[in-house]
């Protein structure tokens, strides 16, 4: 009986625990990678800051939580960002620089005759909902993007 109790229990704090309030903070973005990164196709490599400066103009001193991973095969269009930013006009200057590296990288894979690849970046869109903006490029992105979505 005690072990009925206990598991009983034991189960509705894990339920408790994952029902969240609307103005509770939502799970951490490196917890959310993790549990999403696995559903890529190849192996993907997560930028350091300096390559994120370079390549979007972002400065991540700026960003509270981020990740920026992409596929190690050049051939690959497969990418997932995802960071937090409080402060409104750098989040909308932020959001705007993947947004236009998503035109850019569509035209470089067109360009190097990878139109499967062009069209996965081609479908995908940069979201934005509160201090939080995401972008999945992937076969599994929509997956990948209902569990963010879920989880913000």
């Amino acid at each position: 009986m005690f072990k009925r109790i206990s598991a009983l229990l034991l189960v509705s704090a894990l339920v408790l625990a994952g029902c969240k309030e609307k103005n509770e903070e939502s799970v951490s973005i490196s917890s959310l990678y993790d549990s999403i990164s696995p559903m890529a196709e190849g192996t993907l490599v997560v930028m350091d800051d300096s390559y994120i400066s370079n390549y979007y103009g972002i400065d991540t001193a700026d960003l509270s939580e981020y990740v920026f991973a992409q596929s190690d095969n050049p051939k690959s269009a497969e990418t997932i960002i995802m960071f937090r930013c409080a402060d409104e006009e750098k989040l909308k200057t932020y959001s705007s620089a993947v947004e236009n590296s998503l035109s850019q990288r569509e035209e470089e894979l067109a360009n190097y005759d990878l139109p499967d690849e062009a069209k996965l970046v081609k479908n995908a869109k940069v979201t934005k909902k509160g201090d939080f903006v995401y972008l999945v490029i992937s076969d599994m992105g929509s997956d990948m993007s209902k569990i963010i979505k879920d989880s913000i």
